[in-house]
């Protein structure tokens, strides 16, 4: 009789804990973040990663509690939506997210005409926006932050590690896309140069998406510059615009903007014309990489074959800060949660605390600026050079 007691009370604590498993999952309520992302056209590549690292990113997220609010468990949801990177599918995504799905947060995005497009839709329907870069921030899209420092924050540390490895380098060449970010960057880039005493030779302007450089790279030879900055562009443009240039005969060093991965680099380039390039990246996979950058890439390395890298990663940051910004808000006001956020002096990123900017720079203190890596192509190879502060007040 005593048998069948403990066994009857065994059976009943048995199915309490099963019940008040299922009711702890079923309870936990969820947040929709929209994610846009070019996962079709050029460029796609990069985004089709950025999309599975979102996904792990939220399982992390979602393994540790999800988020805490005012006493109540959160998981997030991501939900993805192709920009199909034009302007137009832009903003059709976002669009889509948030009358679709009734999302009111967006994160992703770093072609800086596409994210205005975006950032067109979700301002006026107050969600909060996160794209990974951009440099056109203002006081009037006070639902607009910075995922990470803008293209323009590593100029200045591109050109001083450029100048202490090649001291002899006197004028400056440009190849610039024709699109208003690549424009804006350019620009601000020839202004930095003459800063440093450079002379600057006439830019060329190269069709946006359209991967022959060579009748730039003809002209640009025959005015002998010492170094070229080849500016922002899509990750395989950045690479062909490298190659050509190495295979039509030019030997000086080069600076990109973009944050190529170096591993994709070398295999887009080729070992043999891949020599002095300086570019703000690096390969995550280097000895003295930050200790969140190693966790991740063994997460990812637990379910994923191909390799990892740094453009990829960025969409986690790009999350992370914002369900950082959501827990310390304890809202899900969208205009809660940015007031809020801009009152937050670091968040935690995938290269460890990075600090809030541009109050003074943007008129709002809507930037997060995580240390910027700055990598060298030499003889084939990638070399880390430094970690640089990208910080802007």
């Amino acid at each position: 009789m005593k048998k069948l007691f403990f066994t009857g009370l065994f059976i009943v604590l048995v199915g309490i804990l099963v019940l008040n498993s299922y009711s702890t999952s079923s309870d936990a309520k969820e947040i929709k973040i929209g994610v846009t992302l070019g996962l079709t056209g050029p460029g796609s590549q990069m985004s089709i990663q950025q999309k599975r690292i979102a996904q792990l990113c939220e399982d992390w997220i979602n393994s540790k509690g999800g988020i805490t609010i005012e006493g109540e468990n959160y998981q997030i949801q991501c939900i993805f939506e192709d920009t199909k990177n034009n302007t137009a599918d832009s903003a059709t995504a976002a669009t889509k997210l948030i009358f679709k799905d009734g999302v009111k947060f967006i994160v992703g995005g770093a072609v800086p005409d596409f994210i205005v497009a975006i950032a067109s839709v979700t301002e006026k329907n107050k969600v909060l926006y996160v794209p990974g870069q951009i440099d056109r921030l203002h006081p009037d899209k006070p639902l607009l932050f910075v995922g990470s420092y803008s293209y323009v924050s590593p100029i200045p540390g591109l050109y001083e590690t450029m100048l202490q490895l090649f001291p002899d380098v006197k004028t400056m060449g440009y190849i610039i896309e024709d699109e208003t970010g690549a424009r804006a960057i350019g620009g601000i880039s020839q202004n930095i140069a003459k800063g440093r005493g450079l002379t600057l030779l006439e830019p060329l302007i190269h069709p946006w998406e359209t991967k022959e450089y060579s009748p730039q790279w003809t002209k640009l030879i025959s005015m002998k510059p010492d170094a070229v900055d080849i500016g922002i562009k899509m990750p395989d443009n950045s690479a062909s615009c490298v190659k050509q240039g190495r295979q039509l005969g030019f030997k000086g060093p080069m600076i990109a903007t973009t944050s190529l991965d170096p591993i994709l680099a070398l295999n887009m380039i080729g070992k043999d014309y891949a020599m002095d390039v300086i570019w703000p990246a690096f390969d995550v996979n280097i000895p003295n990489a930050p200790e969140m950058t190693k966790q991740i890439v063994k997460l990812w390395a637990s379910s994923h074959k191909d390799p990892i890298d740094a453009d990829g990663i960025n969409m986690w940051d790009n999350l992370w800060v914002l369900t950082q910004a959501i827990s310390k808000a304890q809202s899900l006001d969208p205009t809660k949660v940015a007031k809020t956020w801009e009152n937050i002096q670091t968040v935690e990123t995938s290269r460890g605390p990075a600090k809030m900017g541009g109050a003074k720079t943007f008129g709002i203190n809507h930037m997060v600026f995580r240390l910027c890596p700055i990598s060298r192509m030499r003889n084939g190879q990638v070399e880390f050079v430094r970690w640089f502060d990208p910080w802007v007040p």
